[in-house]
Parts: C-alpha cells; sequence; structure tokens
C-alpha cells in the first residue's frame, strides 16, 4: 500500500472493550487533527480484520483529509477478547472505540466509517449516537445479505460508496439509503473489495470528509 503521507509512525492499541480488549491501530495525521474517524472492518468469519486493504485505504483517506484513523478488530478477531456476536455486540465494541475517540480528541468532529460488514454495524452505532455523532460513510453495504436497520433516525450526513460489480450489493437496496438523505457514490466496473479501484476507496473517504469539514 502506498505510504506518501508524512505522518507519524502508527499507534498499535489495546483498548477496553465490553467482553475484553480490542487491538487497535491509531494513526495521526501530520499536525493537530481536525477530526477522528472510527474505521470498521468486514466480517469476522470471512478474514476480515482491521488490516484489510479496503479498510487501510479508508484510514489513508482519513489522514489525507487531516483527521486521526482509528482501526479496530471486533471481538474475536487477532488479539481481540471475546467471540463473533452475529454482528449485535460488535456495535458495542465500535461504541467502546468511539468513546476512546471522545476521550482522545476532545472537542473535534468524529466519524464513523465501515466496509461491508463493518458498515452494517457502524450505522447501527450511529443510529445509537444520531445526536452526536458527526457522519456515517459506508463502503459497499452488503444489500444482498442484511436488511437496513428498522429506524430511520440515521445520522444526518450520510454517505455510501458501491461498485457496479458488487456481488454483494442489489442497487434496488440502496433506495432506502437515499431515502434517508444518504449521498452515494459509484464506481464503474468496481467489485465488492476493489480490485484495482482502491483509490477510488481513498480519494471518496477524503473528498467526503473535507466537504463535511468544510461546510
Amino acid at each position: 500500500m502506498p505510504r506518501d503521507l508524512k505522518t507519524p509512525p502508527p499507534e498499535r492499541l489495546k483498548i477496553q472493550g465490553p467482553v475484553g480488549d480490542l487491538a487497535a491501530t491509531l494513526e495521526l495525521p501530520d499536525g493537530t487533527p481536525r477530526a477522528a474517524v472510527l474505521h470498521l472492518h468486514p466480517h469476522p468469519m470471512h478474514g476480515g480484520t482491521r488490516q484489510n486493504n479496503v479498510v487501510r485505504y479508508g484510514a489513508l483517506g482519513s489522514l489525507e483529509a487531516g483527521c486521526a484513523a482509528l482501526r479496530i478488530d471486533f471481538r474475536g478477531v487477532g488479539q481481540s477478547g471475546g467471540e463473533y456476536d452475529e454482528g449485535v455486540g460488535e456495535v458495542d465494541d465500535a461504541q467502546a472505540a468511539y468513546d476512546y475517540l471522545k476521550q482522545r480528541f476532545p472537542g473535534v468532529p468524529i466519524f464513523i466509517w465501515g466496509f461491508s460488514f463493518g458498515s452494517r454495524v457502524g450505522l447501527h452505532l450511529g443510529i445509537r449516537l444520531r445526536q452526536e455523532v458527526d457522519g456515517y460513510m459506508a463502503v459497499a453495504w452488503p444489500t444482498n445479505f442484511y436488511t437496513w436497520p428498522e429506524s430511520d433516525e440515521w445520522p444526518d450526513r450520510l454517505a455510501f460508496l458501491a461498485g457496479t460489480e458488487d456481488e454483494f450489493i442489489d442497487f434496488k437496496g440502496m433506495d432506502r439509503a437515499e431515502r434517508n438523505g444518504g449521498a452515494i457514490t459509484i464506481v464503474d466496473g468496481a467489485g465488492h473489495f476493489f480490485p484495482g479501484e482502491l483509490p477510488r476507496v481513498r480519494s471518496y473517504t477524503a473528498d467526503t470528509l473535507r466537504g463535511w469539514l468544510n461546510d
């Protein structure tokens, strides 16, 4: 992965989670962070970890926009405690990481970013924290596998990225995101893991954050 940003070395962390420590990587931009972004990885039962390339390119986009980027491993992944919990307990894991960012970076905006399974977890967290989260970004929300949350109390700022060749997305199912005010960006020819298109994940993340921060 290209590393063309002047940033401090990544910090390897253990964040106290609800069922054990969560392994995490925190990356800081060059200078004072304008915001902090929580990055959530794809399905743990299919090899998803915080080292996933889509997640890492998303983190690069956050750094490029001048934001701190926190990537966590959900419960039961790598050195994180606990066991996989069908996406339920993982929302609590994400909140523990979100709370860490609030304490580490008081007074700055905090955004939630998720890829695939992580986007589902992130949206549920965004609904839970609707009154305080500053925005939610989803990469490849897998509409073929998951139904949308029952609640329509979604965060005010919403952005979605999807590829036209993503086998896990039915674009008719994206209507719900549009109805709730989500901006949808389409990458022509991209599959679920964005092979050959990872820089688009980075630029989407950076451009979305810059737009929100400059509102």
